[in-house]
C-alpha cells in the first residue's frame, strides 16, 4: 500500500488522499461513508439516527412470538435500539414475558426489562 493511501486511512480520509479507483462498496470512516465513481470520490454523511423506526419495530415484534405481544408504547421504547440488535432485545423481551407470564407487554413491563438489564450490567 502506498505511504499517502496508508497514512490517509490512519490519519482520517480526506479526498485528496482518496485513491483515484472505483469503489463498489465505499469506505466508512467515524463520519462519512466514501465512494467513488472514476473521479474525485464522493463522501456521504452518515445518519445521526442509528435506530429503527416505530413501524419497523411493530413488524418485528409482532413477528417474534405468537404468544407475546407489544403495545405501541412498548415499541416506542424500543426506536432507539440498533437493528442489528433488534431482535435479540426482542427475544429477551418475549423469554422474560414467558418466565413471568406476561402475554402483554407493555411501557411498563418493558421497563420492569430494563430495569433488570440495568442491574445486570451495573453488578459485572
Amino acid at each position: 500500500m502506498k505511504d499517502k493511501y496508508y497514512d490517509t486511512i490512519i490519519n482520517g480520509v480526506s479526498a485528496s488522499g482518496f485513491p483515484m479507483v472505483p469503489v463498489d462498496y465505499g469506505y466508512r470512516d467515524s463520519k462519512n461513508f466514501w465512494y467513488s465513481k472514476f473521479k474525485r470520490p464522493i463522501s456521504m454523511p452518515i445518519p445521526k439516527d442509528k435506530g429503527v423506526g416505530l413501524d419497523s419495530v411493530k413488524y418485528a415484534a409482532g413477528r417474534i412470538d405468537p404468544d407475546v405481544k407489544f403495545t405501541d408504547e412498548a415499541c416506542q421504547m424500543l426506536v432507539k435500539v440498533p437493528r442489528v440488535f433488534l431482535n435479540m432485545v426482542l427475544k429477551g423481551c418475549v423469554q422474560w414475558a414467558k418466565e413471568n407470564n406476561v402475554s402483554l407487554i407493555t411501557e411498563k413491563e418493558m421497563q420492569i426489562i430494563n430495569d433488570k438489564r440495568s442491574k445486570e450490567k451495573n453488578g459485572k
